[in-house]
């Protein structure tokens, strides 16, 4: 996964190989039983669900005008993962709530060290 955050403001969210969905031969070439060809499809997809998920996470996070680094992104994502919140829900705004909650609390950690 390449996270890329610029000095522009831009953020850069890959998860994919560069040639992933232009050349299925490698898979094919892989194995032609259906468990590995299944196997492949699940990574894949779980690949692309990470993405989303990173996406949504800083999609909340600029939302709620928060500074935007790699450490509140990924609690973030860890913090929906560890309550099971599908990415979808992520956009919501009970999550956004949540999130800025949990913000908050880990202002008030910081300050107490």
């Amino acid at each position: 996964m390449k996270l890329i955050i610029g000095f522009n403001g831009f953020i850069r969210v890959q998860v994919r190989d560069p040639g992933m969905m232009d050349n299925h031969k490698d898979d094919e070439m892989i194995s032609s039983s259906s468990t590995k060809e299944q196997a492949i499809l699940l990574s894949r997809l779980h690949k692309a669900y990470a993405e989303w998920g990173m996406g949504n996470a800083i999609r909340v996070l600029s939302n709620l005008g928060f500074t935007v680094t790699l450490e509140v992104i990924m609690e973030t994502v860890n913090f929906s993962n560890s309550k099971n919140i599908d990415t979808h829900d992520m956009l919501g705004s009970e999550f956004h709530v949540v999130v800025s909650e949990n913000e908050a609390e880990r202002r008030r950690e910081k300050r107490k060290k």
